[in-house]
């Protein structure tokens, strides 16, 4: 078997088509402990919109909370100067979005225990929710389970 060689991965700046937003496949459903935004449909979501939302959870979260951002803008999207004609070729780069497929967490909070001080309803999570362009679902995800499931064998 000839050796295994490292690819680089390619670079950013590259003009890319539109495309379809594909979707997540059934059997790899994008599940995580803890408390999560949950995008509801497949949109771009632009850099700026991802920054936005980081301020917010570190302002609500302060230095010690931790969170984890799972999409990031890495799909080029051009745009033509204002007044040029139809044709001679793509615009230039004009911004990076992430494709967001439906059922992606976007933002999570890895806590088993719920976080001291706050309510499931996570008030910073209804502020990021709110910035996005598409509808968005808070998720809270344990390893608890009804009944006696949870307490183990006696």
């Amino acid at each position: 078997m000839p050796p295994i060689r490292f690819k680089p991965p390619l670079p950013v700046r590259f003009k890319v088509p539109k495309g379809k937003i594909l979707p997540l496949p059934q059997n790899q459903p994008d599940i995580q402990l803890g408390k999560s935004i949950v995008a509801m449909r497949p949109h771009r979501v632009s850099a700026d919109q991802i920054e936005y939302a980081r301020k917010i959870l570190r302002r609500y979260m302060g230095r010690k909370g931790d969170f984890l951002i799972n999409v990031h803008a890495t799909y080029a999207v051009t745009k033509k100067p204002e007044g040029v004609k139809m044709g001679q070729g793509k615009g230039n780069i004009d911004r990076f979005v992430a494709r967001v497929p439906a059922g992606r967490v976007m933002f999570h909070v890895p806590s088993l225990n719920p976080l001291a001080g706050f309510s499931p309803n996570f008030a910073a999570f209804r502020e990021v929710a709110h910035l996005m362009p598409m509808a968005c679902k808070f998720r809270v995800q344990n390893n608890t389970f009804p009944g006696n499931l949870s307490s183990g064998r006696r």
